[in-house]
């Protein structure tokens, strides 16, 4: 039950467009800032970090700071539903 539980997350999670837009940058980009993402989706700041809390919530995005500044990154080990979505982004 717990594994139906999870999936529903992931299938949640990419049902957003905004989140498949966020996980295609960073699929195209490597990393990127949260200023990067929100400029490149036509979004504001505020609404880009909520869509980040919820891919690193669920350990698909995984940041790093560099300096003043956290970057996000799609996480190297991914469950098989993300895998195969990020294929097709």
């Amino acid at each position: 039950m717990k594994d139906l539980a999870l999936l529903e997350k992931y299938y949640k999670v990419l049902s957003s467009k905004k989140r498949l837009h966020i996980l295609s940058l960073l699929k195209k980009e490597k990393s990127a800032t949260v200023s990067d993402i929100a400029d490149a989706i036509h979004m504001k700041k505020f609404a880009t970090s909520q869509h980040l809390r919820i891919l690193r919530n669920l350990d698909i995005v995984s940041t790093r700071k560099r300096g003043s500044f956290m970057t996000y990154r799609l996480t190297l080990k991914q469950s098989p539903v993300i895998t195969q979505a990020l294929k097709f982004l």
